[in-house]
């Protein structure tokens, strides 16, 4: 095996790790929140300032197809000049 294909197995291997670990943690965290949202009472709506605060993928698509047509306005009016 050459050093390359020895370090992408490592590589592989560390990852796999990585997900395992992220997923333990994970639940250890879930649980922890949820009991602390029973133990505080919280509702729902303690949350809805927080959460429409979030940009949404929508309002990322449609900024970003907004950008597109603009730049291709600009680039169709220097080539007219």
């Amino acid at each position: 095996m050459s050093r390359i294909d020895d370090i992408l197995a490592k590589q592989k291997a560390l990852a796999e790790e990585l997900d395992l670990a992220k997923q333990e943690e994970r639940d250890v965290v879930l649980k922890d929140i949820k009991e602390k949202i029973k133990m505080f009472d919280f509702k729902a709506s303690d949350f809805k300032g927080l959460l429409k605060s979030r940009v949404t993928q929508g309002q990322v698509d449609a900024f970003n197809a907004k950008k597109a047509t603009a730049a291709k306005k600009t680039a169709a009016k220097k080539t007219a000049k």
